[in-house]
């Protein structure tokens, strides 16, 4: 398994970056649901940089940007995520950066009030939240997708 950390968001990060946002596969679940344009991605990156939010996941050893993982305010709620690099799935690191984000959050805020949602067609998720034990607490709808939301645990 490749290991990781969790880190603050570096410029060197953006070609990187830019590529993942767009992916479409990344993309499917997040944000406007496709790949960004360039110009897009450029811009979510740059804000990203000056207003960073959740963490970026990188490989321990090269430093190289995996993803993203962390909490971030959306329309004034916590909001729990992550979203890697379609060339890392499949490796074990979404749950070994939701433990380090989690770890790291705990003493920060208030992990009873964070969200998260989790679309039914997101089976990849799902097995991450099975893994770290997160229970699913309701159905519900947002942004037009049905899924659940779960409750984060250590």
């Amino acid at each position: 398994m490749i290991s990781v950390k969790l880190r603050d968001l570096h410029y060197q990060d953006k070609e990187a970056v830019t590529a993942m946002l767009r992916d479409p596969q990344v993309m499917r679940f997040l944000g406007p649901r496709r790949a960004l344009a360039e110009d897009e991605a450029d811009s979510w990156f740059e804000t990203a940089l000056a207003n960073p939010t959740r963490f970026a996941i990188v490989e321990a050893k090269t430093d190289e940007f995996i993803g993203f993982c962390g909490v971030k305010q959306i329309n004034g709620v916590p909001d729990f995520g992550y979203f890697i690099r379609s060339e890392f799935w499949g490796k074990g690191i979404a749950a070994k950066a939701c433990e380090l984000a989690v770890e790291r959050l705990s003493s920060e805020i208030d992990l009873e009030i964070v969200q998260v949602f989790i679309a039914d067609d997101n089976l990849a998720s799902q097995r991450v939240a099975q893994k770290l034990g997160w229970q699913a607490t309701h159905n519900a709808s947002k942004d037009g997708e049905y899924g659940h939301y779960y409750r984060i645990t250590m």
